[in-house]
């Protein structure tokens, strides 16, 4: 079963991973059992980093910030317009409409599910920015999640399928809220003795203690150009 399952993660990390088609996109991307971030350039790419078989990997939301691009699916910027409003194309008569166009970032972990929280940018006009913010939601641990310790997270930037005029060259960061147990530690503990005497035929109370030691990682994303400490932070909600 653990070599299935890390059979089945270098696969998904070779479909996700593999072929950008660079549409001008930069958004740093990271998360705890990463050695570095990994870069999407491509609106509508997901790339998978395999980060190992921890003793516990946990999610508690995610977090990072996102500018829009000058580049559109299906609107551009008005050149007749002091700050570039995007306008949906050329019709019969001259230009489209003014519009608004979007994108995002989405975690998926483990090739299954979409963590319910993700960083989102939506404006009329090229160098919008949402954030930097701190998105907190359900707590996700991946013994109790999914059943076993592999973790694979798949970053996901938006594409024609997530909205109907998509941003193709946003900037930013984005990165996982949460930490990694990479070993269950080593137990120790200590056994005590209520008497200085033992004597046959008395009750002697005897007590002990157990520490399950681990060592834990987490939380800061190792990017050049974005500092955590200004994030807005946004509490769970039920």
């Amino acid at each position: 079963m653990k070599s299935l399952l890390a059979c089945l993660a270098t696969l998904l990390l070779a479909l996700t991973g593999s072929v950008s088609g660079n549409t001008g996109a930069n958004v740093k991307c990271w998360a705890p059992g990463m050695t570095a971030p990994i870069t999407l350039n491509s609106h509508g790419q997901g790339v998978g980093v395999y980060c190992g078989r921890p003793e516990n990997y946990v999610i508690y939301g995610v977090a990072g910030s996102l500018t829009l691009g000058n580049q559109c699916d299906g609107a551009f910027p008005d050149p007749n317009s002091s700050d570039n409003r995007f306008r949906q194309g050329w019709w019969i008569g001259g230009l489209g409409a003014y519009t608004n166009i979007s994108s995002h970032v989405k975690l998926q972990v483990n090739g299954a599910q979409y963590y319910p929280k993700r960083v989102e940018v939506t404006g009329d006009r090229p160098g919008v920015s949402s954030g930097p913010v701190r998105l907190y939601g359900e707590t996700w641990e991946s013994m109790k999640k999914f059943g076993y310790r592999e973790t694979t997270v798949v970053f996901h930037l938006a594409g024609s399928g997530d909205y109907a005029i998509p941003n193709r060259n946003p900037s930013g960061f984005f990165y996982v809220v949460g930490e990694i147990n990479p070993t269950a530690g080593e137990p120790t503990g200590k056994l005590t003795i209520d008497c200085n005497y033992l004597l046959r035929g008395n009750i002697t109370p005897v007590g002990y203690s157990i520490t399950r030691g681990s060592s834990t990682t987490g939380q800061t994303p190792p990017f050049t150009g974005y500092t955590p400490g200004n994030e807005v932070v946004f509490a769970k909600t039920n």
